[in-house]
């Protein structure tokens, strides 16, 4: 038997060859597939410009034919172009892969060059991807070679960091400033909770911010919420059970005709169809225990009992208790900023917390109650769950890392001497493929029970729970993806050596921990060839709309949903998985610079990947972050940096390298200053818009964007002059001249002056529907200066370098960032009053009667049951839907009382 460092390094190849081999068969069929049938089935790879819901502003241009022509295309679209069908959040995304392809191919032409020599020459004969690795360094004094480059890699990447935070601070902030942001009703709602009760009252919360508009105040709706969840979910079923039977006696009949057999009579008896009544649909009121009822009966029943009791208690809800959380409306986002900005330094709104751009969608009704200490005890419960989570998960992910290593280990257990008699071919699947898949489907179960935790902690919002669960499972990839697979992988590679030696164990592991790399590689081989392909060939998608959709969509409702409805990325966990990578190259960086490569290629075809499907497959999610992920992300990377830096420094000190440990302290030192520097200075940031940069893009030159702080020290002056008389209404006149350009009508043109023409969007319709003016309807993405400006002086605004904004990022100024947002976002955005009064109650209390929708059929079935369902005092509509003529049911239309949703 080989050694254990030739053993190492012929399994590892040969995990990496299989894990390769597997890895480029998956990726080459999977674009072939998609080249294949990406015009055929253009509803799973082109819904954007098929489904016709879609509005219309989110529709891109035609994707021409090619095999290839899918990518060229996408990637010489100008930024407006992703910033508009991405979204904010997407556009941020696409940023975000870009930025680190950069980092790692950055870092691999910056150390390459120097590490590779160095690792490889006058060493400890290590052969393979393992000659090219930390562990094979044999004199000490060559480490300086790896402690400069730590430096120059590990600074490069606190700099870039640096000016991404300071890019999307700025870019929010002209997004923010938009019309279409600057009118929307998020844009212009304050969400108070933890509010102290004498603050409560109307007459005085009108003291505080006079500039109010409108005031909704949150109350207890707990018994309405049960009774509107019991209604959607009966109704559901009840809806479900009426389309069964129907189907059943149309297929029935159908199948007796054709048998020239007798057809039950009379036809429109729905009993003569289910056995005379034995088999109606039933189900338990409570699971397994629960008394059986007659679905079709019960449902009708109990569905017109809840309709009377939800609306006697809707007409009475403010009468319900109140809570201390309250929503106000302010007349222009600038007043909204000026009491957002201006909380903190009122002592009366001590341990008040406060919260804007956030959509009626977005709230978390039932947590809007909790007290400061309820929420304070529920998210230390939470965190200790997910904490305890982490720990004990580390049990089978340390399996997996053991599997990648398991060869070390049949020495000692010998009951795995049987995986030696496997083909070379076998193994490596085992040991390359297998773990990989493995920590994949365990990864897999996290998300949806952080959520839930993010829930049980008490976050007010949808995007408090996604960046709660962000984080959260960025801290399991790191721990279990990296940490546990990546000691358990070196310390099984070095048991039994340690077990014969116990006093080697600090300079073994230090030699062991470059090769663990090897799985990563395997880890990034699936990333970038099977996960990018099966992320354009849609595979899921596809069994879908062919098959499973036919057969698990039984209703109208269901058939309709499933070719309108398309799918949103869910960034929460979309960035930590590819943060991860990052991780592994920032922390082999400098250990096994090989992975750099690896992690490059990866990183390219799945920004390749997510270019398209962003632009063409899915659509930007509901619940708009306004691009949070992205910083977020930023300052979770530091957890790579100092995990890089840790390890190096463990390694110095395994090797007893006590100069080397000193020199790579200063790199640690100077990475915890910036980190420390970088929150101070832009995390006040991301959820203000400075007063002057509003007053600016609206029109009065009299201002310009605070570009050397971005507003930081403005946020304090403003918010202490509230409370000194600036809580006055600010702006005046129509709202349309607050948010807009002043602009010539003459003299503009373009996007700007599109707005001028006062087109407003119904609160029923989406931004620039179908019908809208034909201009509206096919956005552009050309900007001229005049058009995208905030007056006359942004005109004479010239273009900058490359290099320039690259180094000096401030150069990136508020209105040359102006310039290249999409003509949609100066469409601004009219309301409804209807709408708007009753906009930030609970959903329960504005819950409207459910509306059943089943098929029409000839034997007059559904026509009896919608008589009978309105005796119930339930409504039942057989309108858009029919039986084909195979029996079938298909909708011809949307759902009964379908109304498009607007986006605020």
């Amino acid at each position: 038997m080989a050694s254990s460092g030739s053993g190492g390094t012929a399994t590892s190849l040969s995990a990496f060859i299989s894990s390769l081999i597997v890895n480029l068969i998956v990726f080459a069929v999977f674009l072939i597939i998609f080249v294949s049938l990406r015009k055929k089935q253009a509803r799973v790879y082109e819904p954007r410009t098929t489904v016709e819901t879609v509005p219309a502003d989110l529709v891109p241009d035609e994707n021409p034919r090619g095999a290839f022509s899918w990518l060229t295309h996408v990637l010489k679209k100008p930024e407006a172009f992703i910033i508009q069908q991405a979204g904010v959040d997407g556009y941020f995304f696409i940023r975000f892969l870009f930025e680190f392809c950069v980092v790692c191919y950055g870092g691999a032409i910056i150390t390459w060059p120097i590490l590779f020599p160095v690792n490889a020459t006058n060493s400890n004969h290590l052969t393979e991807f393992n000659m090219l690795a930390f562990g094979n360094v044999k004199h000490k004094w060559r480490y300086l070679a790896h402690i400069f480059m730590s430096w120059i890699f590990f600074g490069f990447v606190l700099f870039l960091i640096y000016r991404e935070l300071v890019y999307y601070t700025t870019f929010r902030h002209v997004v923010q400033t938009t019309p279409l942001y600057d009118s929307l009703l998020s844009s212009r709602t304050l969400l108070l909770t933890e509010v102290p009760e004498n603050a409560l009252e109307e007459g005085e919360l009108r003291t505080y911010f006079p500039t109010a508009t409108n005031v909704w105040y949150a109350r207890d709706y707990a018994e309405l919420d049960e009774k509107v969840k019991e209604r959607t979910k009966l109704a559901s079923k009840y809806e479900g059970a009426l389309n069964k039977v129907i189907s059943t006696a149309v297929k029935t009949r159908a199948k007796a005709i054709k048998k020239n057999k007798e057809p039950p009579s009379p036809v429109d008896d729905i009993n003569k169809y289910l056995k005379d009544g034995k088999k109606r649909p039933t189900h338990r009121l409570k699971f397994l225990i629960g008394k059986k009822v007659d679905t079709l009966n019960y449902g009708a029943e109990r569905l017109g009992e809840l309709n009377k009791e939800i609306k006697k208690n809707q007409l009475e809800c403010h009468a319900n208790t109140q809570i201390p959380s309250v929503f106000i409306e302010f007349p222009t986002q600038l007043e909204l900023q000026k009491a957002y900005q201006a909380i903190p330094y009122n002592t009366d709104f001590k341990n008040t917390k406060r919260h804007t751009g956030l959509a009626p969608d977005d709230v978390i009704w039932e947590n809007l109650s909790l007290t400061t200490n309820k929420r304070r005890i529920k998210k230390i419960i939470a965190n200790v769950v997910l904490t305890l989570m982490i720990i004990f998960w580390a049990i089978p992910v340390a399996v997996v890392g053991a599997i990648s290593n398991i060869n070390f280990l049949i020495s000692k257990v010998h009951f795995l001497s049987f995986i030696n008699n496997l083909p070379s071919f076998l193994l490596g699947l085992i040991t390359g493929l297998l773990p990989v898949v493995a920590l994949a489907i365990l990864m897999s179960l996290v998300p949806p029970f952080i959520r839930k935790m993010g829930k049980v902690a008490g976050c007010i919002t949808v995007q408090q729970v996604e960046s709660f669960c962000q984080a959260w499972y960025y801290a399991f990839q790191v721990v279990h993806v990296f940490l546990v697979v990546t000691l358990a992988s070196s310390a099984t590679s070095v048991v039994t050596a340690v077990i014969d030696e116990p006093s080697s164990a600090l300079k073994l592991l230090a030699e062991k921990i470059p090769p663990a790399s090897n799985f990563y590689i395997a880890y990034l081989c699936l990333q970038g060839l099977a996960v990018s392909s099966g992320l354009l060939v849609q595979i899921v998608g596809l069994i879908l709309s062919q098959f499973l959709g036919k057969i698990l969509d039984s209703t109208p409702r269901a058939k309709w949903t499933r070719w309108n409805t398309l799918g949103q990325p869910a960034w929460s966990t979309v960035y930590p998985a590819y943060q991860l990578l990052v991780v592994i190259a920032l922390c082999y960086a400098v250990i096994a610079p090989l992975v750099l490569g690896f992690t490059a290629v990866a990183f390219t075809l799945i920004y390749f990947a997510y270019v398209y499907t962003l632009t063409y497959v899915l659509q930007p999610n509901k619940t708009d972050a306004r691009g949070r992920n992205y910083p977020s992300a930023l300052f979770q990377m530091f957890v790579g940096l100092y995990l890089a830096e840790v390890c190096l420094l463990a390694m110095f000190v395994f090797t007893k390298n006590w100069v080397c440990v000193a020199l790579e302290a200063v790199i640690l030192a100077v990475t915890i200053g910036c980190h420390v520097y970088y929150k101070r200075i832009f995390l006040p940031l991301f959820d203000i818009v400075p007063i002057s940069a509003l007053k600016y893009a609206s029109g009065d030159n009299t201002f310009q964007y605070p570009s050397h702080d971005q507003g930081l020290k403005e946020i304090k002056s403003e918010g202490e002059n509230y409370w000194q008389g600036g809580n006055q209404l600010g702006l005046t006149g129509d709202h349309a001249d607050q948010v807009l350009p002043h602009l010539d009508n003459s003299a503009a043109s373009g996007p700007a002056a599109s707005t001028l023409d006062n087109h407003s969007t119904d609160s029923r319709k989406p931004i620039n529907d179908k019908s809208s003016d034909e201009k509206l309807a096919e956005p552009t993405y050309e900007t001229k200066a005049s058009t995208t400006t905030a007056g006359e002086s942004q005109e004479k605004v010239k273009p900058v370098g490359w290099i320039s904004r690259f180094f000096h990022p401030k150069t990136e100024s508020f209105d040359l960032l102006r310039k290249v947002m999409p003509q949609v976002l100066f469409n601004y955005i009219e309301y409804n009053d209807d709408f708007i009064k009753t906009a930030y109650e609970d959903p329960a209390v504005n819950d409207d009667e459910p509306h059943i929708w089943i098929p029409r059929d000839e034997l007059g079935l559904s026509e009896i049951q919608k008589n009978l369902a309105l005796e119930q005092g339930v409504d039942v509509s057989d309108g858009n839907a029919i039986f084909n003529e195979k029996n079938s049911i298909e909708y011809t239309g949307p759902p009964p009382s379908y109304e498009e949703a607007l986006k605020i």
